[in-house]
């Protein structure tokens, strides 16, 4: 039956943090969820599907996320999970990168430019899918079916231009702080094999997700 040998992959960006909330860049700064991002991601947690393996990036935000989330389940820690490393832009609020004619260049072409002393999408994009080359095969060997990423909002959005059954651009996906979606492949093999899921939906949860 389906049921018994599907492969469900959900992926939950962290709580906001202030820096989110006060646009500031911070791709590798190592900071904390706020508290309405801990209120959000209490909400989730009430609706989240089970997980036998849980995988997080590194950073704090994503450590103390799992940590709500999963309370009692152990976490992997996989520093390929990281967001892209904005260089010179770390820390700096958006307004204030808005003079920088290198910034704008970005803002216009971000596949191609990339920040000063900072990642390129390129690099970023082929450490984002080997850490997943390495998750799924962890997971193929152990026979583990129901899996959780916690990571960040360019990470999430290139797995899912990878596995979506829907095939959209990095920035046409929108995952929302604290909340996470959820991919169903129909059995191990063609997990396994790298194909597309075949079901994408979100997790449900009671919040406005415009709140």
């Amino acid at each position: 039956m389906e049921s018994d040998t599907r492969v469900v992959l959900s992926l939950y960006r962290h709580g906001v943090t202030k820096e989110n909330q006060d646009k500031v860049y911070i791709g590798w700064s190592d900071v904390s969820i706020s508290q309405d991002g801990i209120d959000r991601l209490h909400e989730t947690k009430q609706h989240r599907p089970d997980a036998e393996r849980v995988v997080i990036s590194d950073l704090k935000r994503c450590v103390e996320s799992a940590d709500i989330l999963f309370p009692d389940q152990p976490k992997i820690q996989h520093r390929g999970l990281r967001e892209i490393n904005f260089g010179e832009w770390e820390g700096r609020k958006a307004d204030e990168l808005q003079k920088r004619e290198d910034f704008a260049e970005w803002l216009n072409n971000p596949e191609v430019m990339q920040p000063e002393n900072g990642e390129s999408f390129k690099d970023f994009s082929a450490r984002v899918m080997e850490a997943w080359k390495t998750i799924r095969e962890w997971c193929v060997h152990d026979e583990v079916r129901d899996i959780a990423i916690v990571a960040h909002g360019g990470s999430i959005r290139k797995l899912l231009t990878e596995l979506a059954p829907e095939e959209k651009d990095f920035w046409d996906w929108k995952p929302l702080h604290g909340e996470g979606l959820t991919l169903v492949w129909k059995d191990a093999e063609s997990f396994g094999r790298g194909d597309r899921c075949t079901l994408l939906s979100a997790v449900p949860t009671t919040a406005n997700e415009n709140g």
